[in-house]
């Protein structure tokens, strides 16, 4: 006899499947990757959403001492860098990620 959350679980697990049968392949292939990645990464406990506000916390003093001139002077340089053409894309024209050498 199956618990609540198994049938729960075995309906979501139909219903994902009949959404990814109406996909175009490459759809059903994100699909696939996109679980692939959520299997590889678990849900955060609370000590993790602890570490994140800490780290977040830090994040947010460090970056309220940053002299705003020198800030606006990388903001520029980068910008200068993508107008002339001197930087190269991250991601492909199928939204993949590239890795320059």
């Amino acid at each position: 006899m199956e618990t609540k959350i198994q049938q729960t679980q075995a309906e979501l697990v139909k219903a994902i499947a009949d959404i990814a049968t109406t996909m175009p392949l490459a759809r059903t292939v994100q699909l696939y990757q996109f679980a692939l990645f959520l299997k590889t990464h678990p849900l955060p406990t609370e000590e993790t959403f602890e570490e994140i506000a800490a780290d977040e916390a830090l994040w947010d003093t460090q970056f309220m001492a940053t002299d705003d001139e020198k800030l606006a002077a990388l903001v520029a340089a980068v910008e200068a860098e993508i107008s002339e053409g001197q930087t190269l894309p991250m991601f492909d024209e199928h939204g993949e990620f590239i890795e320059h050498q």
